[in-house]
């Protein structure tokens, strides 16, 4: 078989000033990275990468990312969203008597406390 019988049978395609740009785009892009990359930004995207998997890790090793997907799935959330209620300070005090509001109220504060300790180191 020969070139000819092969590209005869091959669809053309066809390759407009527009594909042409992107390409180059895409080379242009490259070089741009290509020049800001270096030791100091890789040292630095490696300490950033760090400091959130450390994150990612502390939260996984809790029960913390359970419970805020259960309470994300809660469809009172849902209907808070599309119509977000009104709360006064005599709602927030009528709410202190609700006990799911106590235990939520209870983690963010032991949560707020826990952060407050951590600056101290």
């Amino acid at each position: 078989m020969t070139y000819e019988n092969i590209t005869e049978q091959m669809p053309r395609i066809e390759i407009t000033p527009t594909d042409v740009e992107s390409v180059l785009d895409l080379v242009r892009t490259m070089g741009i990275l290509q020049n800001y990359i270096n030791d100091q930004t890789a040292h630095g995207i490696a300490d950033l990468m760090s400091t959130v998997l450390k994150i990612t890790n502390a939260i996984m090793s809790t029960d913390l990312v359970d419970v805020m997907e259960r309470g994300l799935q809660d469809p009172e959330l849902d209907k808070a969203l599309i119509d977000p209620p009104k709360v006064g300070f005599g709602g927030l005090l009528k709410q202190m008597q609700d006990e799911d509001f106590q235990k939520g109220l209870g983690v963010m504060l032991t949560l707020v406390k826990a952060i407050g300790r951590a600056t101290e180191d």
